[in-house]
């Protein structure tokens, strides 16, 4: 019997990689002499030189630009900026895209490939090795992959993996023809798309259309609007009074809240609702994860920002966050400093937020969710600057726990992405300064207004601020 094509896939991923440039044309009888079939780690002293040459264009193949509409982040991958494999190895750029991903894959997250533009491109071969690189954990949690301006290549390879490897992973699929039909989909403004990119999409349409905003009386609506200046309007927003008192009722026990996205659909149609001003019941839908996300959503959608630009100088200036209970310094460098230079009105949004927070670290040993994984997911929500990849790096947390019950991989210092090194904002990051926020809530926060909005607290449980995240733990064990 003959063997299936499963199989006869199967057995190209154990054979040697050779990625090849269509523009190549040197003879196949030469091919064991190119430089790209040495081992990255061999003896030839070539492998300082490499890995350079895959850090150089590994910003430009592969980048973060903000959250999608669903707070989701979103991961770009441009098959323009597909280096050369004449002096890149494509072995060692696959080992750096997926220790990237790593970043993202434990929470639900979106990825966009321009799919135009590339005078460089892989072969069957090293494609296939690639897809069988991205196990179950990159798979799981990619809720949609856009393929813009799709070539034949990209569709006939998509559809392969689609329809004959998994047809789920199809579904998740979309083709999109133009940057005006991606900006439905995604926040087109916070991509910075490649040349190629804009050249390619000026052979469909002459001019990028972007979505005509709606008014709403919710979401998007500034904050001062809604609540007065000092929160004097009643308080903080209905839907965050909502999502936060539902949360704190049946949901701190959900395993990867905040990281998990809801039924696309009813999202929408829950915020519309809230917008028309109508009565909404979250109990109803049945979904922790839906008033989890419908949270940062509201965030997301400010015109304003709760950090905005202006305050990166004093974020920058904060003392390094420590683990020492006794180490206060940033603590009171927030609560004196940095947070009294919110408006009123934001500050007392953020102390409803930021207490819920520290409610659900509480639970991290059965949510998952500690202040480290908390800040990763709101952090993104909280900042909206010109420039996307500022944003990016202002999020950056050092390494913490992890949501995986493996340990997680292991990046050298020259494989990690250097956009996500703290060291490159300059000083401390508001991913820090939202993690202690968490941790420390009580020390931060010691005199909250109107910290009634958001529910009742929880009973039992001693006013005293978690010192780390292990006391954090132990802290819902003596409530009980």
């Amino acid at each position: 019997m003959p063997p299936s094509l499963k199989q006869r896939l199967a057995a190209l991923a154990l054979a040697p990689s050779s990625p090849t440039s269509p523009l190549d044309s040197v003879s196949r009888r030469n091919i064991f002499n190119h430089p790209w079939k040495r081992s990255p780690f061999d003896a030839t002293g070539e492998e300082p030189d490499a890995r350079d040459k895959v850090q150089e264009v590994m910003g430009k193949v592969i980048f973060q630009a903000g959250v999608d509409f669903e707070t989701r982040p979103m991961v770009i991958l441009s098959a323009s900026a597909l280096p050369d494999p004449h002096e890149v190895s494509y072995d060692l750029l696959l080992q750096r895209i997926l220790s990237y991903l790593d970043l993202f894959v434990e929470s639900d997250y979106t990825v966009i490939f321009f799919a135009a533009g590339g005078r460089h491109a892989p072969n069957w071969n090293w494609v296939w090795k690639a897809y069988r690189s991205l196990n179950r954990k990159y798979r799981k949690n990619l809720k949609r992959l856009y393929i813009v301006h799709s070539s034949f290549f990209s569709k006939m390879l998509f559809s392969l993996a689609g329809a004959i490897i998994s047809p789920k992973f199809f579904r998740k699929i979309g083709y999109v023809d133009t940057l005006s039909d991606l900006a439905h989909q995604v926040p087109l403004t916070q991509i910075d798309i490649p040349p190629a990119v804009y050249q390619e999409n000026s052979k469909h349409e002459q001019q990028i259309v972007l979505p005509t905003p709606t008014r709403s009386s919710v979401f998007g609506v500034p904050l001062e609007e809604l609540m007065g200046h000092d929160g004097e309007k009643g308080g903080i927003p209905r839907v965050l009074k909502d999502t936060i008192q539902e949360i704190l009722s049946s949901g701190l026990d959900e395993e990867g809240l905040f990281r998990r996205s809801p039924n696309s659909v009813l999202l929408k149609q829950v915020q519309q609702a809230y917008d028309r001003g109508q009565v909404v019941s979250l109990r109803s839908f049945n979904d922790p994860h839906l008033p989890a996300v419908l949270l940062k959503k509201y965030l997301r959608d400010l015109p304003d920002p709760p950090f905005p630009e202006s305050l990166y100088s004093h974020i920058r200036r904060c003392p390094t966050p420590t683990n020492d209970p006794g180490d206060i310094a940033a603590a009171t460098y927030i609560r004196d400093m940095l947070l009294p230079q919110l408006l009123p009105c934001m500050y007392i949004l953020l102390s409803n937020i930021f207490h819920l927070m520290h409610e659900v670290s509480l639970r991290s040993n059965v949510n998952r969710m500690d202040a480290h994984n908390l800040a990763i997911v709101l952090c993104p929500n909280l900042v909206k600057s010109s420039d996307p990849m500022q944003d990016v790096l202002v999020c950056a947390i050092p390494s913490g726990s992890s949501m995986s019950s493996t340990p997680p991989t292991t990046v050298t210092p020259t494989e990690a992405e250097p956009t996500l090194s703290t060291s490159s904002f300059g000083g401390t990051t508001l991913g820090s300064i939202v993690k202690l926020c968490i941790q420390r809530y009580y020390e931060i926060f010691d005199e909250v207004p109107d910290r009634s909005e958001a529910g009742p607290p929880s009973t039992g449980r001693s006013p005293s601020p978690p010192s780390s995240e292990a006391s954090c733990s132990s802290l819902p064990q003596q409530a009980r």
